[in-house]
């Protein structure tokens, strides 16, 4: 008897460390998936990009890696671009950024509500009939009257090839919205410029191509006076939001919230992206009044959801 229960004994202890040993390697194996996760790949990296180390600013290029809590400095119209392998960091504007305020500010959230604000304003807001299937190489202008303006080689001048662009964004076909603002900034004129200007920016942005977008929706300053007024701020602020542009976006959007032109309709948008933006620049405090505020305005919609 003492014989058996010294073998029990024996595999109890046994069992035991078996135990432990495979805990110890689940820990490890979670640590270390945790500190990879936490590891940001520089997919792409544009003039002077530096992480700090032990005090000195170092080079950084492309297939570098960093962690969550560094800290990079980008110089005069620098760019870079980093991915963990899910998520995608955009720097693009000069300054010191330190990747975890970048992380916690989530400025992905709020681009499907921006977008959809700004395709329901296109169709009930524009004072010209949005055509909900646009046609294509110049049939349209067949059965229109003669307007006046450069006309391209499919017969359609910039305006009529502006309104095919809307039309096309609000059904979601981003492709051929493209193709027809390309077209329409290429022949504008001085009366339509800016509104092609802002669309094709428009379509970059939601086609994934900020730093492009941001180049047409800056070629014109949001003007109070146009039509697309507010429009253009959102996509405005929601383009430097995703380029980590924090500092444009929080003095654009502190105007626009305290002008006499601003639209109550949009000021969740507006308050979201600034709540965004002050976490983005390291003032978490400022960040939660943003929130606090837009649930306040907006207790029972998509923004107080995406507040919370």
């Amino acid at each position: 008897m003492r014989v058996v229960y010294w073998y029990q004994a024996g595999w109890r202890m046994k069992r035991t460390r078996m135990r432990i040993g495979i805990l110890v390697t689940l820990f490890a194996t979670a640590a270390t998936v945790a500190l990879v996760a936490q590891e940001f790949r520089v997919q792409y990296a544009e003039g002077a990009v530096e992480r700090l180390i032990n005090g000195r600013w170092h080079t950084v290029g492309s297939g570098d890696t960093v962690s969550r809590d560094a800290e990079l400095r980008l110089g005069g119209r620098a760019y870079a671009e980093l991915c963990d392998g899910s998520t995608t960091l955009r720097l693009a504007q000069p300054g010191v950024y330190r990747i975890e305020n970048l992380l916690d500010a989530r400025p992905a959230v709020t681009a499907s509500t921006v977008i959809s604000s700004i395709l329901e304003r296109f169709t009930r807001f524009s004072h010209r009939p949005v055509d909900a299937g646009p046609t294509v190489g110049g049939a349209r202008a067949t059965d229109a009257p003669a307007v006046a303006g450069i006309e391209w080689l499919g017969g359609e001048t910039a305006d009529e090839l502006i309104d095919s662009g809307r039309a096309a964004l609000i059904t979601g076909d981003v492709t051929s919205a493209l193709d027809y603002l390309e077209e329409a900034v290429a022949i504008a004129g001085p009366r339509d410029e800016a509104e092609a200007a802002f669309y094709l920016g428009y379509a970059l942005w939601v086609s994934g191509q900020p730093r492009e977008a941001l180049d047409w929706l800056r070629k014109h300053a949001p003007n109070p006076a146009t039509e697309f007024y507010h429009e253009h701020v959102m996509a405005l602020a929601q383009t430097c939001v995703s380029l980590s542009m924090s500092r444009d976006a929080i003095a654009l959007l502190s105007d626009y919230t305290a002008g006499s032109a601003r639209d109550t309709e949009l000021l969740p948008d507006a308050h979201l992206l600034l709540a965004i933006s002050h976490r983005m620049n390291g003032d978490p405090a400022a960040a939660r009044r943003e929130l606090e505020y837009v649930r306040a305005i907006a207790p029972r919609s998509d923004h107080a959801a995406t507040a919370a």
